[in-house]
This record gives structure tokens, sequence and C-alpha cells, in this order.
């Protein structure tokens, strides 16, 4: 019981406003804005010059990149220009003799090919679907 009649007794500290991290920087920031909402039409009317652009070629650059921002947002779809075949992927797999280059070219080919590749010999083309081609290399240190 005594606990609960010294808490009512004790007088609190008032609260302190923060002066420096996260929380103060949002404080000072929400206050700037509020400053700047400030500015009335009254005042812009008195002084037309002090809201007024300093130039026109700013000006107007920061309205056509406003309108490309906006067209951006859009999603407007990129048209592929592309004619032709798309290159294939160059894959070379190079390294000393016994390391296992054949077996992994035989495993790249069975994975996308389905079919097994009995020697491995020269540049192999390996075309999966339509988008997809690739170019396989084999160099031998000797």
């Amino acid at each position: 019981m005594a606990v609960n009649a010294s808490a009512e007794d004790q007088s609190h500290k008032a609260h302190r406003s923060r002066k420096s991290g996260p929380n103060a920087k949002k404080k000072s920031t929400n206050d700037k804005g509020k400053k700047k909402e400030e500015v009335s039409e009254n005042d812009r009317k008195r002084n037309p010059k002090a809201f007024a652009f300093n130039s026109s070629v700013k000006a107007k650059r920061l309205q056509s990149r406003a309108v490309e921002k906006e067209q951006r947002r859009l999603h407007i779809p990129i048209i592929d220009r592309c004619y032709g075949e798309p290159a294939p992927y160059v894959i070379v797999v190079q390294g000393p003799p016994q390391v296992g280059k054949s077996l992994l070219i035989k495993s790249l080919v069975k994975h996308y090919t389905k079919h097994n590749l009995p020697d491995v010999g020269g540049p192999i083309t390996i075309v999966s679907g339509s988008l997809y081609w690739f170019l396989l290399l084999i160099d031998i240190f000797h």
C-alpha cells in the first residue's frame, strides 16, 4: 500500500520536446511545410515579381519535365523496334583437360533441348524457343 501512496505524491516532469534525431527532423520539416503554406494569394498580388520565374528557359524545361513524368506514369508500353532475330548468348567454356567442360556442355544441351549429345566438338548452337539462342564454345588448354 505504501508504494501506491508514494506514486500519487510524486510529481512528474513536464514533456521535453526533441531537439535532435529523426523525430526532431520530421518535426522541423513539418514546421517548414506549414510556413510555406502561409504565403497567401494577397502576397502574390502585391508583389508579382517575387513569385515569377527568373528564366523562361528554365520554366519551359520544368514544364516539359513535368509532362514527361506524367507520360512515364501512365505506363505507355514500349514498342519493340528490333528487326530480325536477336543475337545469341555466347557461352565460352574454357579450362584444362579433365575438369568437366564436356559434362557441363552435355548437361546444358540436355536441359534446353531434352536430347543427349554423344560427343562435344566445335561450336554448338542451341535454339530454345523463339527468344533464346545459345552459342556454346569449348576451348581446352594444351
